[in-house]
């Protein structure tokens, strides 16, 4: 079939001794009379299906079919240079005649006489230029077909990945129109539009997809069924249409039909390719023996496309008594929305000693801007029970498993899960808490590769490693929002004598949320201590530790774990420090007090990075070190360190197992 080209009806034509030219093939051809646009008219190519040009009312025109490899790869190039290299390549699969250049000129002419333009002339918008290593096809965007179709199933993925499942189908809908038989069907391809054809076909079977779901999650399991049986005839070893079509037969109460298709797509792929259904597949007809009632409204589960029953959604609760600065909330909030409009993952660090409260400020700010990231908000802890790190390599089979792909096809190696976790996020809005990391080889390989989403990472010793990272450290409560959250917990009535035992209470806390929350667990009980006698008792030293402990809420172990995390050099300079007065100093006045050292600067640099002591928030000269003193009540009932104890290797010296 050749090219129909459409002019108006009022027009002149070309000169009638215009001369015949041979195109390299038996036969002539003469140009057809070119009629003359009127203004305003568009000219369309179509790409999709039989190559067209549309340019007002309709004219048969056959061309010979090098003349339409020519112009469709000009089209499928549009406002790109051709090399003429291409062209020949194309046209003669290398191996070109003599007077391959001279033909290839003699095409191009004949082509600005059918689109009624010269060279560097443009008329409506169209104009076929001579460059010096080729030819260039400028033509409006939108009068290519293959744009216009790429620009809808954009809008649709954009419209999916919002839940907009109405606006998606529309989209979806303008697609399915401008499709037409195979692409570029009567047109003689070489390697070039082979290609171009192949994109374009995938492309088209990505859509159909998409829009099978936009069926399913409409509730149109009727109008699924119709496509989707000439599908799996069309393409009988496509799981993913064969999936769909069960879903849709079980929606519709036909659950044989469902149970007939699965048998028929494995007697298929063993007839053809002697292989078993996937996982997957097979999982999914399990489900259909079952009746799970879970089919009836969630779309099947693909590998790796939009149709994801269910988006992760990992965050623990929030906890409403969160007590935390407006001011450094909203400064948070605007570092991780940055993420929605920047080309690159927000990386958000939240550092401070153990018990300051980052997990559960990154929780509560996760919970906040969920909305933004609707494709999956995930949570690991990167510490096992307190004890020896998580490694990279478990928890990407964690976050594998959440999006839906089985362990039977999980990669087993670090590189390939971090790269197939990498891939599912990269045009995905996806949020990560990467909580209790210690070391920036742990967090790296869990990053997601899209420039849409965002990764809090909780860690007491400050990750400077991590390239973009935006560090923020987290204080202890100032003490009026460490009365608050614990008047907030026991609902205590604030008379005087209770707010004067209160004050205590937060101060004996150092002001630590995680100790004030155990406290305050303790005293909302009716049968506990009043507030008065709990001050009481936490003003023994001996006995303060073990009171600051409700549940899982033990300050006493996190300050352990970093205990236990610095060397014997660090616990002996640190015990030094805990028997004197002084609870700020400088490195002067710490070497001072334990006698000159040379390596006090580099052991309390150690001791800070595991965040057993703070910095001055307000000094503005030489660096102040200060002592919390629940570590120092902490340190001083400690064994000496020389004696026997149960420790963890420094974080500096830990040697990941990645296999």
């Amino acid at each position: 079939m050749g090219i129909r080209v459409k002019y108006p009806s009022t027009a002149r034509g070309f000169s009638q001794t215009h001369p015949r030219i041979l195109f390299g093939q038996p036969g002539f051809f003469r140009p057809p009379e070119r009629p003359k646009r009127r203004n305003g008219g568009l000219v369309q190519f179509r790409l999709l299906g039989n190559l067209r040009v549309h340019a007002g009312t309709c004219e048969n025109v056959s061309l010979p079919p090098k003349l339409r490899t020519i112009l469709a790869m000009l089209i499928a190039m549009h406002d790109r240079i051709v090399p003429v290299s291409d062209i020949i390549d194309e046209l003669w699969l290398g191996e070109p005649p003599t007077t391959a250049m001279a033909t290839i000129q003699t095409y191009v002419y004949q082509l600005r006489k059918l689109l009624g333009i010269t060279d560097g002339r443009s008329v409506d918008g169209v104009a076929l230029l001579t460059r010096p290593s080729g030819y260039m096809l400028r033509v409006p965007t939108e009068s290519v077909d293959v744009a216009c179709f790429e620009q809808c199933f954009e809008a649709a993925q954009k419209a999916f990945a919002e839940h907009q499942y109405e606006r998606a189908f529309s989209a979806l809908g303008s697609t399915e129109a401008l499709w037409g038989a195979s692409v570029l069907a009567d047109v003689d391809k070489g390697q070039f539009l082979d290609a171009y054809a192949a994109r374009l076909e995938e492309t088209w079977t990505q859509a159909t997809e998409l829009r099978i779901d936009a069926y399913l999650r409409l509730g149109r399991h009727l109008d699924a069924i119709r496509e989707l049986k000439s599908l799996t005839v069309r393409h009988p070893l496509h799981e993913g249409f064969h999936c769909s079509l069960m879903v849709a037969l079980h929606r519709a109460g036909r659950r044989h039909e469902a149970l007939d298709t699965y048998r028929r797509l494995r007697r298929t792929l063993a007839n053809e390719l002697g292989i078993e259904p996937s996982f997957s597949v097979r999982q999914l007809h399990q489900r259909l023996l079952a009746g799970d009632p879970a089919l009836d409204g969630a779309s099947p589960a693909g590998r790796f496309g939009s149709t994801a029953p269910v988006p992760p959604a990992q965050l623990p609760p929030d906890i409403a008594d969160l007590v935390a600065p407006e001011s450094l909330v909203a400064e948070l909030e605007q570092a991780l929305t940055a993420s929605c409009d920047s080309q690159t993952t927000a990386l958000l660090s939240l550092t401070g000693m153990g018990g300051v409260g980052k997990t559960t400020l990154a929780v509560r700010l996760a919970h906040q801007l969920r909305h933004l990231f609707p494709d999956g908000q995930f949570f690991t802890s990167l510490k096992s029970g307190g004890a020896r790190p998580v490694i990279p390599v478990d928890a990407l089979e964690g976050f594998l498993l959440a999006i839906g792909i089985p362990p039977a096809e999980t990669p087993t190696s670090l590189e390939a899960r971090s790269q197939l976790f990498r891939s599912w996020c990269a045009d995905r809005r996806v949020l990560l808490i990467l909580d209790d990391a210690v070391s920036e080889e742990q967090v790296r390989p869990l990053l997601p590769g899209g420039p849409r989403c965002a990764v809090i990472v909780t860690n007491r010793k400050p990750l400077y490693g991590l390239s973009g990272a935006r560090h923020v450290e987290l204080n202890p409560l100032s003490s009026e929002d460490g009365l608050e959250l614990l008047l907030r917990i026991t609902g205590r009535p604030r008379d005087q004598e209770e707010l004067q035992a209160a004050n205590t209470i937060v101060k004996l806390c150092d002001n630590l949320p995680m100790a004030i929350r155990a406290v305050g667990v303790k005293l909302a009980n009716p049968t506990g201590f009043s507030l008065k006698k709990t001050a009481a008792r936490l003003a023994d030293k001996r006995k303060r530790l073990g009171e600051l402990k409700s549940g899982d809420l033990d300050i006493q172990e996190k300050i352990r774990e970093s205990y236990q995390a610095i060397g014997d050099l660090e616990r002996e300079l640190l015990r030094s420090l805990s028997e004197q007065s002084a609870t700020a100093f400088t490195v002067q006045e710490a070497a001072a007090l334990i006698g000159a050292k040379s390596q006090v600067e580099a052991q309390l640099r150690t001791i800070y990075e595991a965040r057993l002591l703070l910095t001055d928030p307000v000094c503005s000269g030489e660096l102040r070190y200060i002592l919390p003193e629940l570590v120092r009540v902490f340190v001083t009932t400690q064994e000496a360190p020389g004696a026997a104890t149960t420790t963890c290797p420094p974080t500096d010296h830990l040697v990941f197992d990645y296999a």
